[in-house]
């Protein structure tokens, strides 16, 4: 767990030393820069009304982390502002990626992140083998409307 009487940067530290060390026999081997970071099995994630998962916000410069496992947030956009969270390169490297999306704040989001190039953050968790995602008939409505247009478009 992560300690949170720790300041932010601390625990990320001591978060990452137990992840990698519990998860040692599960670094694959491969030529880039993530090649010493763990394969987690799968990750269960949700995603915010603007795009966020973990705790990784549109725009932030955490984005552009390529090596560390797990990283402190002490800006965080939403409560609270010092945060500890797992990286892109992780959460790109776990097997299974399964997001839970619900209610209609999220739709816009959901749709940014199915586009081509995804600047919401969800939409940059691109599982090593599979991603899912669960939406209930909300969180899809912009995706649907996109469907029911091409539908009529090419019908």
């Amino acid at each position: 767990a992560v300690e949170t009487s720790l300041p932010p940067a601390d625990a990320a530290r001591r978060y990452e030393e137990t992840l990698l060390r519990v998860l040692s026999g599960f670094v694959a081997a491969d030529a880039d820069a993530t090649a010493s970071l763990p394969a987690l099995d799968a990750v269960v994630l949700g995603m915010g009304d603007d795009g966020h998962t973990a705790s990784l916000f549109p725009s932030h410069a955490l984005l552009d982390e390529v090596f560390a496992a797990v990283a402190p947030i002490e800006d965080s956009p939403k409560p609270p502002s010092a945060r500890v969270t797992l990286t892109l390169p992780l959460l790109n490297r776990a097997r299974l990626a399964l997001f839970i999306v619900a209610g209609a704040s999220k739709a816009a989001a959901v749709k940014e992140a199915f586009g081509p190039e995804p600047e919401a953050p969800a939409g940059l968790v691109v599982a090593a083998q599979r991603t899912h995602w669960l939406l209930d008939v909300a969180a899809a409505a912009e995706l649907l409307a996109d469907e029911h247009k091409a539908a009529h478009m090419y019908s």
